[in-house]
Order: C-alpha cells, then sequence, then structure tokens
C-alpha cells in the first residue's frame, strides 16, 4: 500500500509527464493500460514498473477508498472519545438501531461480563441466591405448618 506521500509524488510526475503534447510518446514509454477492472484507458508516458498503472480517475478512487477506510479504522481504535458522536446518533427509537452494537456498547458489554465472571461477583451472587432459597424454604415451612391440619 502505498502511503501519502507516494501517491502525492506520482500525481506530481504524472502531470509533469503529461506536460508534454499528448501525441508523442514519451521515452521508452510502451502502451500501458488501466489495471482498474473494466476501464479502457491507456498511457504511452514513462510508468514506474513497481505497481499497476491506473489512469488518473481510478487512481484517486482507491487513494481515496484507502482513506476513509483508514480513517474509519482510526476511528474504531481511538477508543471511547470517537464513539460519543456514534452513540449521539443512536437516540432514535428502537426500531432504528443497527444490528451491530456501538464500539462504546461493546466496551461496556466486555466490561460488564468481566465484573459478572470476578470471584467477588460471583461469591455475592451465590450468597443472595442462597438466602432466597433459604427464604423461600422458610416460607412454604410456615404455610405448610399454618395449614389446617
Amino acid at each position: 500500500t502505498a502511503s501519502l506521500e507516494e501517491l502525492e509524488e506520482e500525481e506530481a510526475e504524472t502531470v509533469a509527464a503529461a506536460g508534454g503534447s499528448s501525441g508523442e510518446a514519451a521515452a521508452g514509454g510502451e502502451c500501458k493500460s488501466c489495471a482498474y477492472q473494466g476501464c479502457s484507458e491507456t498511457t504511452t508516458q514513462v510508468v514506474k514498473q513497481r505497481k499497476p498503472w491506473m489512469c488518473k480517475r481510478h487512481r484517486n478512487k482507491i487513494y481515496k477508498d484507502k482513506y476513509k477506510r483508514k480513517k474509519s479504522d482510526q476511528a474504531l481504535g481511538c477508543g471511547v472519545e470517537g464513539s460519543v458522536s456514534v452513540t449521539k446518533q443512536r437516540t432514535g427509537s428502537i426500531g432504528d438501531r443497527p444490528a451491530r452494537p456501538t464500539l462504546l456498547e461493546q466496551v461496556l458489554n466486555k466490561k460488564r461480563l468481566s465484573l459478572l465472571r470476578s470471584p467477588e461477583v460471583v461469591q455475592f451472587l451465590q450468597k443472595q441466591q442462597q438466602l432466597l432459597s433459604q427464604q423461600a424454604l422458610e416460607q412454604r415451612q410456615q404455610q405448610f405448618q399454618g395449614a389446617p391440619g
């Protein structure tokens, strides 16, 4: 993948090479066609060997797609600050909600699960369960004892 600088350099070289009249071929220039599927544009300019040549429009499109993907990956990676705006957008009715939870919700769910699995919480919940079952048992015994014999 080419960096931002490499793509800008390549753009400048392409523009400089196009300075001559388009009818004459540049020195050593063979006819190259755009590597983008379905595009029939060709060039006779000097083309760098390291990657397949693309017409300006498709090179620009791929560059923009990479840039957008990079930005969205950064937004996912930056943590909670970036996802606050995503959460704000989700204030519609429940029917509007996308199927995938936001990054903030994913983080909170993980935290919640790890808390629920911690030994202290597990012990506390087990004690509560025992207390509840004891209370239910005592209530049943009282009802049984209070029933007319």
